[in-house]
């Protein structure tokens, strides 16, 4: 055991005039020469019904590759929109359906003829995506808009939204209890929530309505992936287990962050149990895809940061588990040596760099994983424990500074015994909806984690600007958090990847709402704009708004930069405010952050959706 004490505690109309029927046209792309780029980055796979051919997202390559998998070898590839993320096949094998991300769209691919049939619009930032058994009804994970679309596969027509919690990335569905299983990403909470953590969402497929959640326990977050068993009674969801209440000062069996499974039961709506994916001094970094064999004897997961898979016996698993008293189930989150003491799991490298999507083949024999920074197809031998093939997607990439600081910022080699990367407490270079108390300033006083997004502009660093700079963070970062002494070539690395990093448009606004709040946040009367003026929407300056909670030993902070504010709740250094609106109002009651007090509901929800608009 390494703690104890830690145990976890609608349908949206949808508009015909507006967005059902959205439909166009994508022009078809014939011939692989007609995708290049630099870098493919493949991300999700997905295999055909006959198991004869593997369907390969290339999320920066723009393109879906197709893999005959008994050659092993590359046959062809097929131009896509911008950023594809997850790919279904249909049953019958001649379409594919591809999440793409950066334009809103879903892609349906002639599998055939190879080529893009059609796309139709869905919500923003599409994501995940899951096929009903009959092919008539496509469901689309939305991350930023923070819902699922409901979609006839027919004529492409949006039938309805289903609500989730934030940022909705993952989904699996149960024919057997006609549920849908969603895995929201991260947390949506005050840091003072004592069960803080992300959770499943449940939909009702024949009603379209959502049935209810599941909260995974205290400190889950960034639930990558979700699979559910071949009968539909247990879902599988891999994500990271941080322990945020504990102080940042060492890293051995698990302190700070940890990477688990959770095991819910989808007819009762109820956390099994969850188990952890590490050893007892290596961690199992950024669990990122899950796939569970035909057979259901076999659970795959791959570790992006610690670049390997682990194969589960799952229903030794499930006998383990219930072996445990189920009011002891709870610790089995803090239990490292549960899968391996009972020679449950294998552990071995996948072959690649940034391991990401994996499908499981029917018997459960082998898996094949897309590597994200090696832009190869490796396939696993379970039994074997090794990798016996691979497949390049396209030329060895060689990494510029820019490519080689992504690959650092996720890369579990960084941190001592691997337990976690950047990634672990910054997707993507966002924040993890969390708090901690770092070394950075001196233990007792935990803060919300900032986003990185235009740090190199927006100095000084931390909330008590302690920081002189990113490079200063960035090597502070790794030596205080990571536990290792960095390199300054990998300094230069990392500082180049978070000067990339560039804002992300969140979900749509009534335009005419946006400009009355921009008017309010430029008013001097209001005075947002004082503190906050444009472009950065900081002053780089630190004061008293009146924020200082009961761990703080200062009354000033850094004024953070505006921009991509509506990805970065909770807000506040201490995390205490779970959106804009209560940052305008709650806390902000004696109107040392703006002038706000006077404003009516209408004005508060205009400069809401100014702010959300950044």
């Amino acid at each position: 055991m390494i703690f104890r004490g830690q145990s976890a505690r609608g349908l949206l109309p949808v508009s015909v005039g507006l967005i059902l029927g959205v439909v166009f046209f994508w022009p078809a792309f014939h011939s692989a020469l007609a995708v290049k780029a630099r870098y493919l980055s493949p991300l999700a796979v997905a295999l055909s019904p006959d198991g004869s051919r593997l369907y390969v997202t290339e999320h920066t390559g723009n393109a879906l590759a197709i893999v005959e998998t008994a050659k092993g070898t590359l046959v062809g590839k097929i131009g896509l929109p911008e950023g594809p993320v997850g790919v279904v096949v249909s049953r019958d094998g001649k379409l594919a359906y591809v999440a793409c991300s950066k334009t809103d769209v879903v892609a349906v691919v002639d599998t055939v003829a190879r080529k893009v049939e059609k796309t139709f619009r869905v919500g923003r930032a599409p994501h995940s995506l899951a096929l009903s058994a009959d092919g008539q009804t496509l469901y689309v994970c939305n991350r930023f808009s923070g819902d699922v679309s409901i979609v006839s596969t027919k004529d492409g027509r949006e039938q309805g939204r289903a609500k989730a919690v934030r940022e909705p990335i993952c989904c699996a569905l149960s024919e057997a209890t006609r549920t849908l299983v969603v895995g929201n990403f991260l947390p949506l909470g005050s840091n003072n929530d004592p069960d803080l953590a992300s959770v499943l969402t449940f939909i009702n497929t024949a009603t379209g309505q959502p049935l209810g959640e599941v909260r995974l326990p205290l400190g889950s977050n960034q639930v990558a992936s979700v699979a559910v068993s071949p009968d539909g009674q247990w879902a599988y969801a891999a994500h990271i287990l941080a322990r945020f209440l504990l102080p940042t000062t060492q890293l051995e069996r698990g302190w700070m962050n940890t990477n688990a499974l959770s095991v819910v039961n989808v007819a009762r709506r109820e956390l099994y149990a969850t188990v952890l994916l590490d050893d007892l001094d290596l961690g199992a970094a950024n669990p990122a895809g899950v796939a569970v064999s035909g057979d259901g004897k076999k659970l795959f997961v791959s570790h992006r940061g610690s670049h390997e898979v682990t194969v589960i016996d799952l229903p030794g698993m499930h006998a383990a588990i219930e072996a445990v008293r189920p009011d002891q189930r709870a610790d089995l989150a803090n239990d490292l040596t549960f899968l391996y003491r009972n020679g449950l799991k294998r552990r071995f490298s996948s072959g690649g760099l940034g391991p990401c999507g994996i499908a499981a083949a029917p018997d459960g024999s082998r898996a094949w994983v897309a590597n994200y920074f090696s832009d190869t197809v490796t396939v696993v031998d379970a039994e074997r424990g090794k990798v016996v093939a691979a497949v390049a997607l396209g030329p060895e990439p060689k990494m510029d500074l820019v490519r080689r600081g992504e690959l650092l910022f996720g890369d579990a080699r960084m941190c001592f015994q691997q337990w976690q990367t950047c990634e672990s407490c910054h997707p993507q270079g966002r924040a993890d909806g969390l708090m901690w108390d770092l070394l950075n300033d001196g233990l007792g006083n935990p803060k919300n984690t900032k986003a990185l997004v235009l740090a190199d502009k927006t100095p000084p660093m931390m909330a008590l600007g302690i920081r002189e700079d990113a490079r200063m963070a960035s090597r502070s970062g790794v030596r205080f958090i990571q536990f290792r002494q960095p390199e300054e070539s990998d300094v230069d690395a990392l500082e180049a990847y978070i000067k990339s990093l560039r804002p992300e448009r969140g979900p749509a606004a009534p335009k005419d709402a946006v400009e009355r709040g921009r008017k309010l946040f430029n008013d001097p009367v209001v005075g947002c704009a004082k503190c906050h003026p444009a472009p950065l929407y900081t002053d780089l300056n630190m004061y008293d708004v009146g924020t200082r909670g009961r761990y703080d030993r200062s009354d000033e902070f850094d004024t953070p930069t505006l921009v991509e504010l509506w990805r970065s709740a909770p807000y506040l250094h201490d995390g205490s405010a779970v959106t804009i609106m209560d940052v305008l109002t709650t806390a902000n009651r004696e109107d040392k952050h703006g002038n706000t007090s006077h404003l009516t509901q209408q004005q508060l929800r205009d400069l809401e959706a100014f702010l959300s608009s950044l």
